[in-house]
């Protein structure tokens, strides 16, 4: 019986040094809270992401200007590899599907219907289209996270988002006096197949379990390539200009990491 309680007495004093050691080698000191992540993970963990965008264009090509902005998404998962003994700097990536878009006005060359008045076509058509497009993107990011304070985390991110054109629409519309015309039409043909842009962020996680953290991310994304093929494949057809613009765009990214 004595051996059985001294064995016993032995693991628990065993238990009680490891994890009354951990806290104190991770952060120095002892929170007023108690602290529910220990700071460590393992070398991969993964996650879910959501982020509700705003998204816009900058367009470079003359006679065209932006006309506002679209709502959009990116939605999927995430893996994160852990660059460090404890959680602080990552090698971010994934899968993700995002809609994006933006809007711009120009003069165009268009067939009007024979129910409008159509102004002379030598002037051109005031055309205010609307851009959407659906991309497959993985990005490659580092990200950062502090150490705990009262169990939030403050995490910052940069890196490049690259994507693949799945699908793009464009609606176009035009007022003649007070009469309002709008048509829709796949252009998946006009819209570049590869869009690359750089993502910068800032935000805060928190540990809801040891091996789960909730987060709230801000980032803003530019791409620096083209949103149109370009080189006759999309021109305005009343000054024969290629077109051409980049998309920017403002997203509030909700995660869940799984350690």
């Amino acid at each position: 019986m004595k051996k059985i309680l001294l064995t016993v007495l032995m693991i628990v004093a065993g238990i009680t040094v490891m994890y009354a050691q951990d806290p104190v080698s991770s952060y120095g000191k002892m929170s007023s809270t108690y602290n529910k992540d220990p700071g460590f993970g393992s070398r991969l963990n993964f996650g879910v992401t959501f982020a509700p965008t705003i998204s816009w264009m900058y367009p470079h090509t003359e006679g065209y200007e932006n006309n506002g902005v679209i709502m959009g998404m990116r939605y999927g998962v995430n893996l994160n590899v852990n660059l460090t003994e404890k959680k602080n700097f990552y090698f971010s990536t994934g899968i993700f599907g995002e809609h994006a878009g933006g809007k711009m006005q120009f003069l165009d060359n268009i067939n009007i219907p024979i129910d409008f008045e159509s102004p002379t076509h030598a002037a051109g058509i005031l055309t205010q289209r609307t851009y959407r497009s659906i991309y497959l993107t993985i990005p490659t990011m580092i990200t950062m996270k502090t150490n705990s304070i009262n169990n939030f985390y403050v995490c910052g991110n940069a890196g490049l988002m690259h994507s693949f054109n799945l699908y793009s629409t464009n609606t176009d519309s035009y007022t003649f006096g007070t009469e309002l015309w709008s048509r829709e039409k796949q252009v998946s043909d006009e819209t570049a197949l590869f869009k690359e842009a750089f993502i910068l962020g800032v935000g805060f996680e928190y540990s809801v379990t040891p091996t789960m953290r909730a987060g709230v991310m801000v980032n803003y994304v530019q791409s620096f390539t083209n949103y149109f093929k370009g080189k006759g494949k999309a021109q305005n057809s009343l000054s024969k200009l290629d077109q051409r613009a980049n998309l920017g765009c403002v997203e509030i990214a909700l995660n869940i990491n799984f350690f």
